[in-house]
């Protein structure tokens, strides 16, 4: 390439145009969905960092006791929730034309979803017996109660 075929770009220039201006919002989030999503958040990190400090002990606390041999399972899980807690935790922005809005919704939509393959996966594993009827309800329970703080959330968005 020859060097007058470089064009010379502006190192602060943004590489997307910025989302339309449609959604103007002046007040803040009500203090329920406020609620919702920050312990929502603050729950999803806890269990995740429980599981990836402590798989064996937090899932006999599920009671699912599990063997040395694959705690790493849990720990895939745990960074999973850590990760999507601290992006629900973070995705506020003040400086943001909506407030953070629609990257909360992202982080929510996000969670329900991984809950809802969470169900799915503890179903199937009620079914074949690899999941024993009490841990799989204790399971399904935590991904129902964090899709209804993530509903709850997303109500006042």
């Amino acid at each position: 390439m020859a060097p007058g075929s470089i064009a010379s770009h502006n190192q602060s220039e943004r590489l997307l145009a910025p989302k339309p201006m449609n959604e103007q919002y002046s007040e803040p989030l009500s203090s329920t969905s406020s609620g919702a999503i920050r312990a929502l958040s603050i729950l999803r990190i806890a269990v995740g960092a429980g599981c990836l400090i402590a798989p064996r002990w937090t899932c006999a606390l599920f009671q699912f006791p599990i063997a040395a041999s694959v705690s790493v399972m849990p720990r895939l899980f745990g960074g999973r929730d850590l990760v999507l807690g601290e992006l629900l935790m973070t995705a506020e922005d003040e400086n943001a034309h909506d407030g953070g809005r629609r990257e909360i919704k992202r982080a929510l939509w996000a969670g329900i979803g991984t809950d809802a393959i969470d169900i799915g996966a503890i179903a199937f594993g009620v079914a074949t017996g690899t999941v024993g009827k009490l841990p799989g309800a204790i399971f399904a329970g935590g991904a129902v109660a964090f899709i209804g703080l993530g509903a709850l959330g997303m109500r006042g968005l």
